[in-house]
């Protein structure tokens, strides 16, 4: 996994970015189960320009989407595309990497968004602008991606 650390002059801010979790997906038509239900989760996740303060740093955790799912088809040779690439297998240790690199830059007064897009940022843009190319739909590489900011 590769890890990108920087700083972030501009968090472009879109409210409808709290609608993607919404969106249905296989399984899930009323989208994400975790609207409504956990603070960190919209409507309830307080809006990052309320909360977040300047420095901002992003943090990137690049995990190859597409790799993985070569192995697991190798090791489940029956599966299918979709069972091959579900997130439950891989999205923990991706997390876990994310927390680790943020963990070693943070110190007092500072404050880690990890689900910036819940909070009102509009992840793509923002990454964008410091040269990450995120897919949508991803099939080769998913980020995660953390903002460190001052505490409000």
């Amino acid at each position: 996994m590769e890890t990108t650390i920087t700083p972030l002059v501009n968090v472009i801010i879109d409210l409808s970015t709290r609608d993607w979790c919404k969106l249905p997906y296989p399984g899930h038509p009323k989208g994400c189960p975790n609207y409504g239900k956990r603070l960190t989760c919209p409507p309830e996740a307080p809006l990052f320009e309320e909360v977040g303060i300047p420095p901002y740093i992003l943090v990137g955790v690049k995990f190859d989407l597409e790799e993985w799912v070569n192995y697991m088809k190798k090791k489940h040779p029956n599966w299918s595309d979709r069972q091959a690439r579900c997130c439950l297998y891989w999205q923990g240790k991706v997390r876990k990497r994310l927390r680790e690199e943020c963990e070693k830059i943070i110190n007092k007064g500072v404050v880690v968004y990890y689900i910036p897009e819940a909070m009102g940022v509009d992840v793509f843009r923002t990454c964008t602008e410091v040269g990450i190319k995120l897919e949508r739909n991803p099939q080769k590489f998913v980020w995660k991606i953390a903002i460190i900011g001052r505490r409000g």
